[in-house]
């Protein structure tokens, strides 16, 4: 288990360390869309244990290993967040874990977004 928290809140925001797509089993596996799916889905779990949705993240960061897998990340990160536009940035960088081609960590407020 890697020395980190789920996430912490501070005042009125709250921090999700990055996620990695690991299955229930602690593997990686698919495409860059069905992993950054499955990080989002997880995201979202960790979100839900706060009373928060979607729509109260503010900020996400991301690393993608390619450049060409930009257009398919962004779209299933829209099919994800939907109508609501998030802060982000994207980098291209290398990741820890070996299959992994995408992390993402977010920052969700629990103050009405205006």
């Amino acid at each position: 288990m890697p020395h980190l928290s789920s996430a912490i809140r501070t005042g009125s925001l709250l921090f999700l360390s990055g996620q990695l797509a690991f299955d229930d089993k602690g593997q990686i596996h698919g495409d860059i869309e069905e992993q950054t799916a499955l990080i989002l889905k997880h995201q979202f779990a960790v979100l839900a244990q706060y009373n928060l949705r979607p729509e109260n993240v503010v900020k996400a960061g991301v690393w993608i290993t390619e450049r060409s897998n930009f257009q398919k990340f962004d779209l299933a990160y829209a099919n994800a967040f939907g109508e609501h536009l998030p802060c982000r940035s994207t980098v291209i960088s290398q990741l820890a874990i070996e299959d992994a081609l995408v992390e993402i960590d977010l920052v969700a407020s629990f103050e009405p977004l205006s």
